[in-house]
């Protein structure tokens, strides 16, 4: 089953951290990323050098559009989270909803995922 890759473990695979490099090493089977992550991590580039690394990002794994079910999903995702109080970062929720709507579980380590109520059918990796 194909799996789609957090901005978190992005970030954390861009800078060397061990546990992202062993869980990237050991996957065999496809990876994915939302057009949200990708967007995430242009916002953070500073130098050529990491715009390279960000753009070698893209072409390796398939990017998946935010499309109009990825943006009503979200919201249905906040709305129900905001009535519990309980709202994650609207951007991660477009994240999850990327994730739902393609039937692939996030891989992340950013604990708020596990917030999304278990009727929208998240399943979160960690690594």
């Amino acid at each position: 089953m194909a799996v789609c890759l957090d901005t978190t473990f992005l970030v954390d695979l861009l800078a060397g951290d061990e546990g992202a490099l062993a869980f990237a090493d050991s996957m065999s089977e496809p990876a994915t990323i939302s057009a949200v992550s990708f967007y995430e991590l242009m916002s953070a580039v500073r130098s050529d050098r990491r715009l390279a690394r960000v753009e070698a990002i893209a072409r390796e794994y398939a990017v998946v559009p935010a499309d109009y079910d990825v943006c009503s999903m979200a919201g249905a995702i906040q709305a129900r989270l905001g009535d519990a109080g309980r709202l994650i970062p609207v951007l991660d929720a477009m994240i999850a909803a990327t994730a739902i709507l393609a039937g692939m579980p996030i891989v992340t380590s950013d604990e708020h995922f596990r917030r999304v109520p278990t009727e929208f059918g998240l399943s979160v990796r960690t690594y």
